[in-house]
C-alpha cells in the first residue's frame, strides 16, 4: 500500500485528472447499456401493468409499433416525445423477440408517408409563440401498430394517461382472431349520436368489442345468444320488462352468461318528482339473493349539481348524487378508478344462498342516510340527518353462480354522460368490469395508468373542528413552550 501511494505521489495533478476523466467516461459507457428504473409513484403509474405483460408474453406473432414523429417539433412536445419513447421501450424490453419498436419521421421517409395515409395518421397543426413571434408549424405525432395483415393506429397522442391502455388494447386487437360480443338491452341509441346519452360508453366498448343492441320484445328473439360474453341491461325511461322478457334473461344466466343491471329502486322524473319503479325486476333479483330497496340513499359526500337556468347559476352539493370511494379493496374492477357517482341511487341488501357467492363491490360513505316512503328531492328542502342516523349503505352487488356473474348497480343513470363529472370513475369502472368478464381479464386494470385524484377521508364535523383548531393553536403553542423553556434556562 505504501509503494502504491509513493507512485501516485509522483504523478502530476493533470495526469490524475486525465485518468479520473477516462475512468468516468468508460464507466458511463459500460453502465449506459443497463437501464434501471424504480417506480415509486402511487399505483405504479410508470410501470407496465400485469395485464399488459401477460398479453406481451403470450404473443405468438411479431408486433411492430411505429412511432410517427417529426424531427422538428414544437418545444412543448419534446418532453412528451421522450416520455413516449421511454414508454415504448418498456414494451420492447418485456418481449424482445416479438415486439419491434421503430421511430419514423414521415417527412424524411417516403414509404412511411404513404403508410400513414393508409392507416389514418394525420399531420397536426400547432401554433406557438417563440422569440416574440407567433408561428404555425406542422408535425406528426401518432402511432401505428402492425401484425401480419392487420393494422391499427393512434392518430395523435394527446392522452398520455391512457397511453398504455390504448397501445395494449390495439396490440390485443391485431393479434386476436375474433372479437368478443356484447349485448346492450334498454339503452336505445339516438339517431343523432351527439345527443346519445350513452355515447361515451358505446364508443369505448365498440373500440374493443362487437356491440349488438337487443330488443327483448321481438318475437324473433327466442333467447339471448349465449355467445354474448356480456349483456348490459339499462332500465331507462322506467321501462317495464314482461314476464316473457324476464324468462329470456333467466335463461341467459342459466347458460352461464354475465349480466350487468342498471336499475332504479324508485324512478325520478325530469321535474324532480318520483313514481314507482315499474321495471318488474325486483323478484328476479331476490331469486339470486339481492333485495333492491325502494328508497333513496343520500350522503354528505356528494357531487355539485347546477340547478340554475340560462339566466342564473345555482351550483350546490346535492346529497342525492352520492359520491363514493368506498370500493372493494384489491378488486381488478377498480384499478385506477376515481370515486364513483350515483345519481338518485337506492340501496341493496344481500342474502347468501346455496351454490353462489355474493360480495358488495361498493358502499356509500359513512355519512349517508336514506329517504323512504316519502321523498323530497328539491335541494332547498333536504333536511340534514341526525348524527345517529348516518351509516354506510351497500350500493353495488356481484353474485357469482355457476360461473355466471350478476351485477346490480341501483341507478339507471349511472352511465348517462350528463350526470357525470370529469372526475367520476363510472366509465372506467364499467370498462374494467366488462374487460374482466368479457375478455377473461386480458385488459383489466390498464384503463388509466396515471392518477391525479387522491381523495381525503370523510370526517365528521367534530373531527373537522379538531383539525381546524389544532392548526390555529398548535404553532403558537409550540413557540410559547419554546419561549418558556428559554426563560427557565436563563434563570
Amino acid at each position: 500500500m505504501k509503494n502504491i501511494l509513493q507512485k501516485l505521489s509522483r504523478l502530476s495533478i493533470p495526469a490524475i485528472v486525465v485518468i479520473g476523466f477516462l475512468f468516468l467516461v468508460i464507466s458511463n459507457l459500460l453502465l449506459s447499456v443497463i437501464a434501471v428504473r424504480i417506480d415509486l409513484s402511487r399505483g405504479q403509474a410508470y410501470t407496465l401493468s400485469p395485464a399488459t405483460k401477460k398479453i406481451l408474453h403470450a404473443l405468438t406473432n411479431p408486433v411492430t409499433v411505429k412511432f410517427y414523429v417529426s424531427s422538428e417539433l414544437p418545444s412543448r412536445l419534446i418532453p412528451l416525445k421522450t416520455e413516449v419513447n421511454d414508454f415504448l421501450n418498456e414494451y420492447k424490453k418485456e418481449n424482445m423477440g416479438k415486439v419491434v419498436i421503430k421511430v419514423v419521421d414521415p417527412k424524411n421517409d417516403v414509404s412511411a408517408a404513404s403508410e400513414i395515409k393508409e392507416i389514418g395518421v394525420p399531420e397536426l397543426q400547432f401554433s406557438q409563440v417563440e422569440q416574440n413571434k407567433y408561428q404555425l408549424s406542422a408535425a406528426y405525432f401518432g402511432l401505428g401498430i402492425f401484425s401480419g395483415d392487420k393494422k391499427e393506429a393512434i392518430p395523435q397522442i394527446t392522452d398520455i394517461t391512457n397511453l398504455e391502455y390504448n397501445i395494449t388494447s390495439l396490440i390485443y386487437k391485431v393479434t386476436k382472431n375474433e372479437r368478443s360480443k356484447i349485448a346492450i338491452i334498454g339503452a336505445d341509441q339516438s339517431p343523432d349520436q351527439n345527443n346519445d346519452p350513452y355515447m361515451v360508453i358505446r364508443a369505448i366498448l365498440a373500440d374493443q368489442y362487437d356491440i349488438t343492441p337487443l330488443d327483448l320484445t321481438s318475437e324473433s328473439l327466442k333467447e339471448i345468444d349465449p355467445s354474448f360474453k356480456m349483456t348490459i341491461l339499462i332500465a331507462s325511461d322506467n321501462k317495464k320488462f314482461s314476464d316473457a322478457e324476464i324468462e329470456k334473461i333467466k335463461k341467459y344466466i342459466e347458460d352461464k352468461g354475465n349480466i350487468l343491471f342498471f336499475v332504479d329502486g324508485v324512478w325520478v322524473n325530469n321535474n324532480l318528482t318520483t313514481q314507482t319503479a315499474d321495471h318488474n325486476l325486483f323478484a328476479l333479483f331476490q331469486q339470486y339473493g339481492i333485495t333492491l330497496e325502494k328508497n333513496f340513499v343520500l350522503s354528505g359526500s356528494s357531487e355539485y349539481v347546477n340547478f340554475g337556468t340560462n339566466l342564473f347559476q345555482f351550483l350546490t352539493p346535492y346529497p342525492f348524487w352520492v359520491k363514493s370511494n368506498n370500493l372493494l379493496p384489491k378488486s381488478e374492477y377498480f384499478t385506477n378508478v376515481a370515486p364513483l357517482t350515483f345519481p338518485w341511487t337506492s340501496s341493496i341488501n344481500i342474502k347468501q344462498q346455496k351454490g353462489q357467492s355474493i360480495q358488495i363491490l361498493v358502499s356509500s360513505p359513512g355519512n349517508s342516510w336514506e329517504q323512504k316512503d316519502t321523498f323530497e328531492l328539491s335541494p332547498q328542502k333536504i333536511q340534514p340527518p341526525n348524527a345517529n342516523r348516518t351509516k354506510s349503505f351497500p350500493l353495488i352487488a356481484d353474485v357469482k353462480i355457476n360461473n355466471s356473474h350478476i351485477i346490480l348497480v341501483p341507478s339507471s343513470r349511472f352511465l348517462v354522460s350528463q350526470y357525470l363529472s370529469k372526475n367520476s370513475g363510472n366509465i372506467d369502472f364499467v370498462f374494467n368490469l366488462v374487460n374482466s368478464l368479457a375478455s377473461g381479464g386480458a385488459l383489466s386494470g390498464i384503463r388509466s395508468r396515471s392518477l391525479n385524484f387522491y381523495p381525503l377521508p370523510d370526517l365528521t364535523d367534530q373531527q373537522k373542528d379538531i383539525v381546524k383548531y389544532l392548526n390555529i393553536a398548535l404553532l403558537p403553542l409550540l413557540f410559547g413552550m419554546y419561549g418558556a423553556w428559554r426563560i427557565m434556562k436563563r434563570r
